[in-house]
């Protein structure tokens, strides 16, 4: 009888585990992404002031460390001449959404990665500054319309 108890409560837990979050914890996690968002363009922005032909590897560097590969909560991704192999798209989220990026469209999803909930977002990007070029030597010099990747945040949902 002991058992019975014991494995009714262990699936009541894991069934909570697999529940999705309430509409509100989303609400604030999307929130959250659109304060994370202001302040990633505002560096990048900075970024693209500071860098000029005279100290475009700095630049790389400088960009390659803000958005680097151990931090999953914010990636640049994209397949047009990225700058690093590890820039393509990674799980099925990324490559939908650079995808739609691709043509423009942002995209969104709640999800769990491993053990936790997220609210998973991508924002496309465009050739939108002359600075692009100099580092994605490949791209005409901007600003263009091209669409080239995106910016995939990452927000854990909080209970």
């Amino acid at each position: 009888m002991l058992v019975l108890v014991i494995g009714f409560g262990l699936t009541g837990i894991a069934r909570g585990y697999n529940n999705p979050p309430a509409s509100q914890q989303i609400a604030i996690a999307k929130q959250t992404s659109d304060l994370m968002l202001n302040t990633l363009f505002a560096a990048l922005t900075q970024e693209f002031n500071e860098t000029t032909v005279n100290n475009v590897e700095q630049g790389k560097q400088s960009i390659s460390l803000i958005f680097n590969d151990e931090n999953k909560d914010m990636r640049l991704v994209g397949t047009v001449h990225p700058l690093q192999e590890s820039d393509r798209p990674r799980d099925n989220f990324e490559r939908q959404a650079n995808a739609l990026a691709l043509a423009g469209q942002a995209y969104a999803s709640v999800q769990r990665v491993e053990d936790e909930w997220y609210y998973r977002r991508s924002i496309p990007l465009s050739n939108f500054r002359a600075e692009c070029a100099l580092c994605h030597v490949n791209l005409p010099v901007g600003p263009t319309s091209d669409w080239v990747g995106a910016l995939m945040l990452r927000v854990p949902i909080k209970d």
